[in-house]
């Protein structure tokens, strides 16, 4: 479900000016009444803020109703090329893809696929999907042809729109791929047919297409999570919830970046992946609606990531922990290269306190952690207010959200500091998975609860925390490894009889997926490892190592017992 505790690092004394002014105090002030409690009324906690105005709008249309506000502002930009597009051209080419998505026979329910890895296009493609009310479902840049073909084959997508660096990738998925599709490369291509994005972004003969009218409820974007079990499903998410989320996150008593005007604008420098609900949401959704430059980072290059941060005056510095520890030690890191920096945000895993101590004692600055909760099934649902931490809690129930903390044996629904399921109501939850009633039903419940499989309490101020996970997924770095999955793989191996893997443990990745395989015949880790290797994406690799044993922990039904065995690894 790639459940997501975010921290954030942010210098008080850095705060925008206008925080100053009687108007935005008065609505801190307000914020600070409202999140005071989190008060649980029969133990089921909601914020005390009003409930948030659901809109019916177009996501196209919500996310870029004030762009005119910013025109000559740079919206998108690659941080390798330079190439970029500002507000107006970001909008002109969303009208103009639109138009001719629609020429190419793309309307309303159809499904259209990203392939790509970060690039000032992205955005344009999605929001000019989404414009037109067709679903948009973005893909794993990571995932082998096989996985591709099976993200396709179980969306039903009509377009697919790909990165020239991963060409062969995708012309072999396509070509397993049985149903009619219409390729579209962003770049000049040596597959068949394929046109060219970037071209068709510059024809001015294009006609443009206004957004689609819409109820909200349609689904907008389809991100893929493989939930508490199994393969990775299809998330729906509609116009309304995504809606939602943004005007959530955007609320002044809980967002960081200052507000965009004729002679200030912040960036995010965008190096995690757009295919992560945490690069769709906060930083395309949530940068785009404020105005904010998107730099576009391809891959993360420790050589020139602080070059980037201090070439682009980022304030806001997104992270996960492993560029975190990066930036610690790193000797480029210094306090001048990093003088624009004065927050920091660290999703998609937990950080240490002490990590983010070093940091702050490293750019000398006193800084304000931010924290926060979130999953793909139900977007982001806590954050902490402004300038009212407390370290190691992610955060209050954001407006409109009610969350409950349930016995994971009984059911029973229990009160502050007793720990139990995290489940939650949001207008930004899920409309279920598609196409797959029986994983939907598993996880919300007749009475319209998500039960997210994270373990966690609240205190008597209605704080949160994670302490553990229900579900059985390894969690390597911001993406979700299913157990099971790599399972069925090894046991394709001719000489294994019996196998479980779990994750463990790692500095640089949080966790590691290792295998306990029971074998018939010698065998060697390398020869595993080299078997899994050539099937999985290179985040799924053995990496924590394969470990022969003489049996695999079962219960009386013959069932394997992930626990035991985690409890053997972790020894």
């Amino acid at each position: 479900m790639m459940a997501s505790l975010l921290r954030v690092v942010a210098a008080r004394a850095s705060f925008p000016s206008q925080f100053h002014s009687t108007r935005l105090l008065s609505l801190v002030k307000r914020a600070e009444r409202g999140f005071s409690s989190g008060r649980a009324n029969h133990n089921v906690v909601t914020s005390d803020f009003p409930d948030i105005e659901l809109t019916a709008t177009n996501l196209t249309s919500h996310v870029l109703k004030d762009a005119a506000e910013w025109p000559d502002h740079v919206a998108t930009e690659c941080a390798v090329t330079g190439r970029r597009y500002t507000y107006s051209q970001l909008v002109d080419r969303v009208a103009r893809w639109a138009g001719m998505l629609t020429q190419l026979g793309i309307s309303k329910g159809d499904v259209v696929a990203i392939i790509m890895l970060n690039c000032p296009e992205y955005p344009i493609a999605m929001l000019g999907g989404v414009s037109i009310g067709a679903t948009v479902t973005v893909v794993n840049t990571a995932y082998t042809p096989e996985e591709t073909l099976r993200q396709l084959q179980d969306s039903r997508a009509k377009l697919v729109i790909g990165d020239i660096t991963l060409e062969k990738k995708i012309e072999t998925s396509l070509v397993l791929y049985k149903m009619p599709t219409i390729l579209v490369m962003n770049g000049p291509s040596s597959i068949s047919g394929a046109l060219n994005l970037r071209e068709i972004l510059e024809d001015t003969s294009l006609p443009f297409k206004d957004c689609a009218e819409v109820t909200g409820e349609e689904v907008a974007l389809m991100p893929y999570s493989s939930g508490t079990t199994g393969n990775p499903k299809g998330v729906s998410l509609s116009h309304r919830a995504l809606a939602a989320n943004v005007n959530m996150i955007v609320h002044p008593s809980v967002f960081v970046p200052r507000e965009t005007t004729e002679s200030y604008q912040e960036s995010f420098l965008c190096y995690l992946p757009f295919f992560h609900i945490y690069g769709i949401l906060v930083k395309i959704l949530v940068g785009l609606r404020r105005g904010i430059k998107l730099v576009c980072v391809p891959k993360f290059n420790p050589d020139i990531f602080v070059k980037d941060v201090k070439q682009h005056k980022v304030r806001l510095l997104h992270t996960v922990p492993s560029v975190l520890n990066f930036l610690n030690h790193s000797p480029w890191s210094t306090p001048e290269a990093l003088a624009s920096v004065d927050a920091v945000l660290c999703g998609a895993a937990p950080v240490l306190a002490t990590s983010a101590t070093v940091f702050r004692e490293k750019i000398k600055k006193h800084i304000f952690f931010q924290e926060g909760y979130g999953l793909t099934e139900v977007l982001i649902t806590n954050l902490t207010p402004l300038e009212r931490e407390k370290i190691g809690w992610c955060g209050l129930v954001l407006p409109g959200v009610s969350a409950k903390i349930i016995d994971t044996l009984t059911g029973q629904i229990l009160s502050h500091n007793q720990s139990g399921e995290i489940c939650i109501k949001s207008p930004t939850m899920m409309s279920g998975y598609f196409h797959n009633k029986e994983a939907t039903a598993a996880t919300i419940d007749s009475e319209g609860w998500l039960h997210t499989g994270d373990i966690g309490c609240y205190d008597e101020q209605g704080y949160f925390t994670i302490l553990d996970r229900t579900k059985e997924m390894i969690k390597v770095k911001a993406l979700q490894v299913v157990p099971s999955e790599l399972e069925n793989v090894i046991l394709k191996h001719p000489n294994v009889v019996e196998v479980g893997v779990v994750g463990v443990p790692d500095d640089r990745l949080g966790e590691a997926p290792r295998a306990y395989v029971v074998v018939s015949a010698p065998t060697s880790e390398a020869e595993i490892k080299e078997f899994v290797e050539r099937k999985v994406a290179p985040y799924k690799k053995l990496v924590g190592g394969v470990v022969f044993v003489k049996e695999i922990p079962k219960n009386a039904t013959g069932k394997l017992l992930r626990r035991e065995l985690k409890k053997i690894a972790l020894k």
